[in-house]
């Protein structure tokens, strides 16, 4: 009997991500009961602004004070995270991005101080998963061919999309903005995700599945 699995996430698009997409793999892979759990970073829980001390830390040690056997995690963007995540300033001395994340999730492991625990930050948001191949944009009607080209442009650029940078102008979900007529993250990032496959996520962005299988191993174990 594998351990149940609550991750802790930000958004509702996150939330229909796991159940979608992530937990037909997980189930594939030996892991029966996967929990998305929203926390509430901003009102309707539309995601965005989470902050450690207040909202994403007390959800975890909230979680963990459950009698199941269980593993703990979380699915939250590293764009714009907040600096009151233990080590933040810290972190930003590390100057590989991968590493920088990894500190601060490490800090948070050494926070929260229970075996049960596995921290997870997306780099550099959650959106970078959906430029893994064009399948999914070409579906959409009302993007335009010059719109289209620049996405699929995009995809060939960056062979890992987690290294989409993450300036103001230029992070994944604000791309996805300016080139997808009308874009909402809640409409449009499940199905584009859907339409190009779980596997490729796997096979484009690294960090994402050692984490996964990171889950599968001490899910299962």
């Amino acid at each position: 009997m594998s351990k149940v699995v609550c991750i802790l996430v930000e958004g509702p698009t996150e939330t229909e991500f796991v159940n979608s997409s992530l937990y037909p793999y997980l189930l594939k892979n030996g892991v029966s009961v996967v929990r998305p759990i929203g926390i509430e970073t901003s009102p309707g829980f539309k995601g965005g602004d989470v902050r450690y001390e207040t909202r994403y830390k007390p959800n975890i040690l909230k979680l963990l004070r459950g009698t199941e056997d269980l593993l703990v995690t979380s699915l939250i963007d590293f764009y714009r995270l907040r600096s009151d995540f233990p080590k933040f300033q810290d972190a930003k001395k590390v100057t590989n991005v991968n590493e920088r994340v990894g500190f601060i999730e490490k800090a948070c492991c050494e926070d929260i101080n229970d075996e049960r625990f596995v921290p997870y930050i997306q780099l550099h948001e959650f959106e970078g998963l959906l430029f893994t191949k064009p399948n999914g944009f070409e579906q959409i009607a009302d993007i335009s061919n010059r719109n289209l080209r620049e996405l699929k442009q995009i995809i060939i650029d960056y062979p890992n999309p987690e290294l989409i940078n993450e300036g103001p102008d230029t992070a994944p979900g604000k791309r996805l903005s300016k080139l997808i007529p009308d874009y909402s993250k809640p409409l449009y990032g499940n199905f584009i995700a859907l339409e190009n496959g779980f596997d490729i996520i796997l096979e484009k962005c690294p960090r994402f599945k050692n984490w996964v299988e990171l889950i599968i191993q001490k899910a299962t174990t």
